[in-house]
């Protein structure tokens, strides 16, 4: 018996000892067992960079969408996993560096995947492996005896490992569209709100072409080719299939609070390019302001070639929304008569130079805010994801594009501009090379506007060495140089640095970026649980400057000024900041509660914070109103009585609907803006369910506070 005794000991030693050496030999044992169970991962056939996840703005406004839930952006490795299964060697940075624009996808499709497009756990890690895979060309392209085609290369094997690690630990943090009854039992509906463990309705992804159904919402003109409707706003629904697109829309007429989503016009995709959802661009006709959808149609994720699509939903008449379709078509398909040559609210336009006019060389666009829109133009901005340098050079590039919607022309080039600061330096018989551009790409850079230039400024901030505490914010301007837009470039108007930016502040919003006060906001959990408070932090960044000499300053964050009581449950939904004046902001706060069983049991409670000209915020939040999940979504199904079953069925059934109810709430953001010219801001719910009508559900002054004068239910009426 001692024996049995002694063997036993024996091998539990030798197995306590092979999980040691395997614990801290990780990085060799992870990457047999990662090569092995990933060997053939495809790899990308092509040197393009993954597109950049983030916010798509629903509206012309100044509106800004946080996603992310409040809790950070960043490859979420503690430092003892990251040295032991990535130790770093000499000349190579830190895992969670080189892979933090992938990390960001990840993470916004693990929030927010499933509740926006259907997302499952397995289609964002196989995404993050993806672009893993995309970022080693440009991690690794420069060093000598890297075998990528080969798949050994260490980045490769790295992304391999970094996969391999949330297909088999990351359950816990995929959030579904609804939580398993273990989290529930948890406590999780009080400690974390009720959308603690769900996903929630974040438009992030440029192209989703994973996902075979979603739906994106945008609130832009009426459509009104009669000029009747005297400016009125219209909700639409782009609901989204890789083979086109259904367009539908509501119009909610003056003192009305609902108006039904119809279907409007169906849009079939054109095999040539990626079927994807437009952005909305304010542009000036006639003296009048008004709205058009502009889409950056790519070929493919494998190339940057494509084409701008636009429309003015206002003046559009059905043919000019069929002449959408029929823009691919070659003269040789059209025949001799082309009744969509003469249309004059749709534009079809190449923007890439003479010798290569379908590309344009980004990935993505953004539109440019500016205080007043130029007649008959579509500004947009664009920072390039390949170089323009004809020298071979790797310093990045932009363009300031801009399309004459009047002009009859397809092609209208838009002349690439250099970046030219601190990182990207120009000097005399010298290159203008940058090392790691690729770091530059994490998050869609913002557009600021001052007021005493001209043009707009792109900004993005970039992450270094001391990646985890610092970034460089770039602002980056146009140096008009003569007549000729080919010698035009751009110029740096000041670098600067954060410090104490955590990886959790991001992603950033601007405040007064139309102003004389811009800041960097960054607003988030002050721990992971949701039940702590909302930290809100400030960098107010410095006058610009002529150019980028000198040691750039150091901008400290603010916690001071804005200290809300503010609970992290508000943060499940993305809030959404709308720009009052040019240095002030709303903020719009919206979470799902608990509700009577005969208002469907759940409902979806309102709030706003405002935030002044000094940053300084109130300490408490304006309340709004609470709406019943049965005022949101009226029906479920087409019949929801369920007279005819039985008592216990109709307890099922009305169970069932309670959590279909509720489930369609995540599955369906609220949207805010000024719908009829009445200066206030009207808050819309789309709609879900069986045939859905879109809602006006509280109203907002500028000052942030809910109307109490508004016709509700009584049920949701200000108290």
């Amino acid at each position: 018996m001692r024996r049995v005794y002694l063997l036993m000991a024996t091998i539990g030693i030798l197995v306590c000892l092979a999980v040691a050496a395997i614990f801290v030999r990780m990085d060799y044992f992870g990457r047999l067992l990662a090569d092995k169970v990933l060997a053939n991962a495809a790899m990308p056939t092509e040197q393009e960079m993954p597109p950049t996840s983030g916010q798509i703005p629903f509206s012309s406004a100044d509106i800004q969408i946080i996603g992310g839930r409040g809790e950070g952006l960043s490859c979420s490795l503690p430092n003892l996993l990251a040295d032991l299964a990535f130790p770093q060697e000499e000349g190579r940075e830190a895992i969670g560096l080189q892979m933090r624009q992938a990390c960001a996808t990840h993470d916004y499709c693990y929030r927010h995947g499933a509740a926006t497009y259907g997302y499952t756990q397995a289609d964002c890690d196989f995404l993050l492996q993806e672009h893993a895979f995309r970022l080693c060309y440009f991690i690794e392209r420069r060093e000598p005896g890297s075998d990528m085609e080969a798949k050994q290369s260490k980045c490769i094997r790295d992304a391999r490992l970094v996969t391999l690690g949330v297909r088999a630990g990351g359950s816990d943090s995929f959030r579904p569209l609804n939580p398993s009854v273990d989290a529930l039992s948890q406590g999780l509906e009080h400690k974390a709100g009720l959308d603690g463990k769900a996903s929630t309705y974040f438009e992030f992804d440029p192209y989703p072409v994973r996902s075979l159904s979603y739906a994106v919402y945008r609130i832009a003109d009426a459509p009104d080719p009669t000029g009747t409707l005297q400016g009125l706003k219209g909700l639409y629904k782009f609901s989204m299939r890789p083979s086109g697109i259904f367009v539908s829309v509501a119009t909610i007429g003056k003192g009305a609070e609902v108006g039904p989503l119809s279907l409007y016009v169906k849009l079939p995709g054109d095999p040539s390019y990626i079927v994807n959802a437009p952005v909305v661009v304010a542009s000036i006709h006639d003296g009048r302001k008004e709205d058009w959808f502009v889409w950056w149609q790519r070929r493919g994720l494998s190339e940057t070639g494509g084409r701008i699509l636009a429309i003015a939903p206002r003046r559009a008449t059905k043919e000019d929304w069929n002449c959408l379709y029929l823009a691919g078509m070659t003269e040789e398909m059209l025949g001799e008569r082309d009744a969509c040559s003469r249309r004059n609210a749709i534009a079809i336009v190449e923007v890439g130079k003479a010798d290569r006019p379908d590309d344009g060389g980004f990935s993505q666009v953004v539109a440019a805010h500016g205080a007043q829109p130029a007649s008959d133009t579509l500004h947009l901005m664009a920072l390039q994801t390949n170089s323009c340098h004809r020298s071979g050079a790797n310093a990045p590039c932009f363009r300031d594009i801009l399309i004459g919607t009047a002009l009859r022309r397809k092609h209208q080039p838009q002349e690439p501009l250099r970046v030219t600061d601190q990182l990207a330096k120009e000097a005399a018989n010298h290159r203008q090379d940058e090392s790691n551009v690729y770091r530059n790409y994490v998050a869609a850079p913002l557009v600021f506007q001052s007021a005493n230039d001209r043009d707009p400024l792109l900004t993005w901030a970039r992450r270094d060495k001391d990646y985890q505490s610092k970034a460089l914010v770039r602002r980056i301007g146009i140096a008009r140089k003569t007549s000729r837009l080919s010698n035009d470039t751009g110029r740096s108007r000041g670098s600067v640095w954060l410090t104490d930016i955590q990886e959790n502040d991001e992603p950033l919003f601007a405040l007064g970026r139309a102003g004389e006060r811009q800041s960097l906001i960054a607003i988030r959990k002050s721990d992971d649980t949701g039940v702590g408070r909302v930290e809100i932090r400030q960098w107010r960044l410095p006058g610009l400057r002529d150019d980028d000499t000198g040691e750039a300053p150091l901008v400290k964050s603010n916690t001071d000024a804005c200290r809300p009581n503010l609970e992290g449950t508000w943060l499940a939904r993305p809030p959404i900041v709308v720009s009052i004046g040019s240095d002030e902001a709303v903020v719009l706060l919206s979470r799902v509660v608990s509700a009577k069983d005969a208002d469907g049991g759940y409902g979806l409670g309102l709030a706003t914070l405002k935030i002044g000209t000094d940053g300084r915020c109130s300490e408490s939040l304006f309340a709004g109103p609470t709406i019943p999940a049965v005022e949101l979504i009226a029906k479920v199904t087409a019949d929801d009585s369920g007279k005819a079953l039985q008592p216990q069925q109709r307890e099922i059934l009305k169970q069932r609907l309670k959590q279909k109810r509720l489930e369609l709430i995540r599955q369906t953001p609220i949207l805010v803006d000024d719908l009829n010219g009445d200066d206030k801001l009207d808050v819309v719910f789309p709609g879900a369910g069986n045939t859905p009508s879109a809602r006006i559900v509280a109203r907002i002054s500028k000052d942030g506070i809910f109307l109490p004068e508004q016709v509700m239910a009584e049920s949701t009426t200000q108290k």
